[in-house]
């Protein structure tokens, strides 16, 4: 089994500066972004075996921030041009198979249109355009990498930092319902009335004990949180 992660690099300062293209950097949001998704991967996935970046600096910045996160060797970040503004589908497919076969997965920091195309190519069915900060992983039943076909994939994820805030929004609404029907039917079983009139309150108290728990979580919000309350033993 082989894994590939397509990382697209995070926002960056806008074209059009005095800057040549290759070295503009990240802006305080693709920072942001980059460390969010960062510690996303880190959370659910082992330290890929190689990350590979497109050799303009608001990749390279992009695949430093993840590979802190993940527990990689900066200094083993491999740079190839041919990662670069390059939108040949089977010139970057051919970058992938030239891997030595005991890496058994690689993160690739790059640009689009380019990797969006190449996730479709590698991935059957995937149409998506990969945002800035966006990834996709895909699994591939080959023991070498040479022998990497079109539409072999199967997709594992799909994210971006505008995905993982949507689920950070759900997470701590659901978990503000249940810690308010829980607390609510806690003290309605003492004194009904007055858990009704405290009904506004009790919605507030949650609300902030939901805030204050992911965040003090760290975890990702994917993870089930089951707060019912558990029959006395």
């Amino acid at each position: 089994m082989k894994r590939v992660y397509f990382f697209r690099h995070a926002t960056a300062m806008e074209r059009g500066t005095n800057l040549p293209d290759l070295e503009r950097s990240l802006v305080k949001k693709g920072e942001k972004e980059a460390k969010a998704m960062a510690r996303h991967l880190a959370e659910r996935y082992p330290v890929p075996d190689l990350m590979i970046s497109s050799f303009a600096n608001r990749a390279i910045e992009t695949a430093h921030v993840v590979a802190k996160a993940m527990g990689y060797p900066a200094q083993k970040i491999l740079l190839r041009d041919s990662f670069y503004e390059n939108t040949a589908v089977d010139s970057l497919a051919d970058e992938i198979r030239r891997q030595p076969d005991n890496y058994r997965s690689l993160l690739l920091v790059g640009h689009d249109p380019a990797f969006s195309r190449l996730a479709a190519h590698f991935i059957k069915g995937f149409r998506e355009t990969i945002p800035k900060a966006g990834v996709v992983i895909a699994d591939f039943s080959i023991e070498r990498w040479a022998d990497l076909k079109a539409r072999s994939g199967r997709l594992l994820e799909f994210t971006s930092p505008g995905r993982l805030k949507e689920e950070r929004k759900h997470a701590r609404s659901d978990l503000e319902t249940q810690l308010a029907q829980n607390l609510n039917e806690i003290l309605s079983r003492i004194n009904k009335r007055a858990a009704d009139a405290l009904k506004d309150e009790i919605h507030k108290s949650a609300r902030k004990i939901a805030k204050e728990f992911l965040k003090a979580r760290g975890e990702g919000t994917r993870a089930h949180l089951d707060v019912r309350p558990r029959p006395a033993r």
